[in-house]
């Protein structure tokens, strides 16, 4: 009787073949990968460079806009302290930072985005007495445009603060300031924070 086989040699090939297989396959999803980054970096930038001509367009006609025109345009009327906000670990066992989430909506309450700076500060309630100022963060208007937050619970923008960490039965006041540079107004809320991690839902 003859027996077959699967000699040495040939057996060498079959693995050689499937290490070949298996290294392309990784070659294959990595460039896959580049690519799918490299096309939201060029859409991210084409959408910058839109928008720079854009706000370009703005400036050069601005002048020419008719009344009726400019007050459509939707301006911020509400800002709020999100539930949102919330403690996470700080550099030591005896910090944190405090996320807080601000919520900007139009006179429709509908999201709007903030252009100009935006002030966050922490205050310590004490009974028949001012507040305590614990910490204060403010970030330019730059740092406000990529504090942007979208999440299934609303648009925020997050400023966190590092800070001692607080007692828990610290009563904790959230005090918030904007400059509109559209308008030149001061908007400004406050809410109070739960002693809760940032990442909880509300």
């Amino acid at each position: 009787m003859r027996r077959w086989g699967i000699g040495p040699i040939a057996l060498s090939s079959l693995i050689l073949v499937a290490g070949c297989d298996a290294a392309s396959r990784r070659a294959s999803a990595r460039l896959r990968t580049e690519n799918a980054a490299l096309e939201r970096q060029i859409e991210s930038l084409e959408a910058r460079t839109r928008e720079l001509e854009g706000t370009l367009h703005a400036i050069e006609t601005e002048a020419a806009l008719a009344p009726d025109t400019a007050a459509q345009a939707p301006q911020v009327a509400t800002l709020e302290v999100s539930p949102l906000s919330g403690f996470e670990p700080g550099a030591s066992i005896d910090d944190v930072v405090l996320e807080v989430h601000v919520e900007a909506t139009d006179g429709r309450q509908r999201p709007i985005q903030l252009v100009g700076p935006l002030e966050a500060q922490v205050l310590r309630a004490r009974p028949g007495e001012a507040p305590d100022l614990l910490a204060d963060v403010t970030l330019s208007p730059a740092a406000v445009r990529d504090a942007w937050r979208g999440s299934l619970f609303g648009a925020t923008y997050l400023v966190p603060i590092p800070m001692p960490r607080p007692a828990a039965d610290q009563q904790l006041l959230i005090q918030v300031f904007h400059d509109d540079l559209r308008t030149g107004r001061t908007l400004e809320c406050s809410g109070g924070i739960a002693h809760k991690p940032s990442t909880e839902t509300p």
